[in-house]
């Protein structure tokens, strides 16, 4: 029932983001949202809480939201809290994203590697895979030491790997090979 309740919502906002050709500009700004209650977790605990007062929660979101350009935004979080999914909105920022990157014909991706990437690096590896799929790409990074070196990137069900450890394991395997005809 949630899922369902946050689809619909996420759904909701897509139109009207839509009517008012901002998209983009909502998605942004969802994004913008979660980092604000990835940075301060009490915050949100507090627009989710039922010991809060519903006009508490609205007077919040004006004072912390308000300043966003976005006709339906503040009137959009506090359909929320209305409906207690503010505990739910990251899952509400992903379905929305979902629906924006389809109109917007983006491909998202993970990038995966054994140290942190260089803005440098990430913008080549970015421009590369927009070459090669003819498409506009946004990439999330994750760093995995167990990868040793290069990159392995998932993006619309395939994997890239570039990644020192795969190119061991496929030599292990070729001298596996080797060795067994010998």
């Amino acid at each position: 029932m949630i899922s369902s309740a946050i689809e619909k919502h996420a759904e909701a906002l897509f139109d009207l983001a839509k009517e008012e050709k901002a998209v983009k500009d909502y998605e942004t700004a969802l994004q913008s949202v979660l980092l604000s209650f990835e940075k301060e977790p009490s915050l949100a605990g507090c627009l989710s809480s039922y010991a809060v007062e519903k006009k508490d929660a609205y007077h919040l979101i004006d004072e912390i939201y308000g300043k966003i350009p976005l006709k339906s935004l503040t009137s959009f979080l506090k359909v929320l809290v209305d409906h207690h999914l503010m505990d739910h909105f990251a899952d509400v920022e992903f379905a929305y994203r979902k629906l924006a990157n389809e109109e917007l014909g983006v491909k998202e991706g993970l990038v995966y590697s054994a140290s942190p990437l260089k803005e440098e690096e990430l913008a080549l590896l970015k421009k590369t895979l927009e070459d090669k799929l003819q498409a506009k790409v946004s990439l999330e990074t994750r760093t995995e030491p167990s990868l040793l070196g290069g990159v392995k990137v998932a993006i619309d069900g395939k994997v890239y790997d570039g990644t020192l450890l795969s190119k061991v394991e496929a030599l292990r395997v070729r001298l596996l090979a080797q060795g067994g005809k010998e």
